[in-house]
C-alpha cells in the first residue's frame, strides 16, 4: 500500500473502530441522548407510540461508528430510557400489555441484528485492509 492511497478506514467507511475506548463509548453516549433529546422534546406529541424508534437510528450510529460493544451499549440504554419514558404507565401492579411487549422485543432484537451486523461489516474491512497490505487477494466466497 503506497502512502498516498488512503484506506478503506479513511474512506468513511467505519472510521473509528479501532478508537480508543473512551472516544468510542463518549460518541454512543452522545447518540443515545441526542435520540432521547428529539424523541422526548420535538416529537414530544407521540405520547407513546414508536417509544423505541429513535434509539434504533441511535444503536445504528454508535456501531457503525465504535463497532459491537457501543450499539449494545445504546441498545440496553435506549431500552431502559424507552421504557421508562414513552411506554405507557400502568397500575403498578398491573402487566405490562401485548403491544408494549412486542416493541420491546421488536427493539431488541433489530438493535441486537444491527449491531453484530456492524461488528462483521468492521471485521471484513479489517480483513480487506490486511489482505492489500498485503499485497494478496481474498478467495472469492471464501468466509476466513
Amino acid at each position: 500500500m503506497s502512502a498516498h492511497e488512503p484506506k478503506l478506514w479513511n474512506a468513511g467507511i467505519a472510521p473509528h473502530v479501532e478508537a480508543r475506548w473512551q472516544q468510542r463509548y463518549g460518541v454512543a453516549c452522545a447518540v443515545v441522548l441526542a435520540a432521547f433529546m428529539l424523541r422526548f422534546t420535538l416529537f414530544g406529541h407521540l405520547d407513546t407510540r414508536l417509544p423505541f424508534g429513535f434509539f434504533l437510528v441511535g444503536v445504528m450510529a454508535a456501531a457503525w461508528y465504535g463497532g459491537l460493544g457501543p450499539g449494545l451499549f445504546v441498545t440496553a440504554v435506549g431500552l431502559l430510557l424507552g421504557g421508562y419514558f414513552f411506554l405507557p404507565r400502568t397500575g403498578s401492579n398491573a402487566a405490562m400489555g401485548e403491544a408494549e411487549r412486542t416493541a420491546i422485543l421488536v427493539y431488541v432484537i433489530n438493535a441486537t441484528l444491527v449491531s453484530f451486523l456492524m461488528d462483521n461489516l468492521h471485521a471484513r474491512i479489517k480483513k480487506l485492509e490486511s489482505h492489500k497490505a498485503q499485497g494478496t487477494r481474498p478467495k472469492p466466497g471464501a468466509e476466513n
